[in-house]
């Protein structure tokens, strides 16, 4: 049997968990998808640099004019405005290899498959990954104004991927900037795209670009994963 007391004492105790819970902040919304994606965007603008690795699959990505030169995968570290730094896979006939390159704005150099010495390369080749995140044509302008149909599908963890659960969203990119970013490697059609970006920070993770396959042949898949946001490599022209 509870005395007079005891129920007093107790309902003194419900009042203040009710009133402790009262005062609990209500957990802030989710923020949209258009916003997550814009503060991804401006986040990527901000930061003195990150690593990227890029890789392909699908029909052959060819960087040089003579179709001669396909590219598979490249991993490298960018450094704000306009420098970058690679180690690329290449697919040439009938092997595969390794090149590396170096951009600094619209010059970029690379090591020769045959001899290993630096060469400047023709304007014309398609793979710059400084011009990749250029600020006006590279993927924060393209993230800030060409994604549409964007769609927030939820958190999850990514394999591969920072720890904890990011945002993973779909949407579809208009072609004709990310044509002018790629040298012409993506685009001009619009592309299927898959984004995940990290909550607390808006730091961009993942992208996922697929284009629409033609006739028979399987889609062209590029993915993008970003790794040690801030870090500024030292990146200097080959002598």
């Amino acid at each position: 049997m509870y005395t007079g007391a005891m129920l007093k004492r107790l309902m003194s105790l419900f009042l203040l968990l009710l009133s402790i819970a009262a005062c609990r902040p209500a957990p802030s919304p989710e923020p949209s998808a258009e916003e997550i994606v814009q503060n991804a965007a401006a986040r990527m603008n901000e930061m003195a640099g990150f690593r990227f690795a890029i890789a392909h699959s699908g029909p052959s990505a060819y960087l040089d004019p003579d179709k001669v030169v396909s590219l598979v995968r490249a991993d490298g570290n960018y450094v704000a405005p306009d420098k970058a730094q690679a180690a690329v896979l290449v697919k040439l006939t009938g092997f595969v290899t390794k090149i590396d390159v170096i951009s600094v704005a619209d010059v970029q150099w690379q090591t020769n498959p045959l001899t290993g010495k630096w060469e400047e390369l023709p304007p014309n080749w398609g793979f710059n990954p400084a011009v990749l995140f250029d600020a006006e044509i590279g993927l924060q302008a393209i993230l800030a104004a060409d994604v549409t149909e964007l769609t927030l599908t939820g958190r999850e963890k990514l394999e591969g991927g920072p720890d904890g659960e990011l945002y993973a969203l779909t949407g579809k990119v208009i072609g004709d900037r990310l044509f002018q970013m790629s040298g012409g490697l993506i685009g001009p059609a619009p592309s299927d795209v898959q984004l995940w970006v990290v909550p607390e920070t808006f730091e961009l993770a993942r992208v996922v670009l697929t284009e629409t396959a033609v006739a028979d042949e399987a889609p062209s898949v590029w993915q993008v994963d970003f790794a040690n946001y801030d870090e500024a490599a030292d990146i200097t022209p080959p002598q």
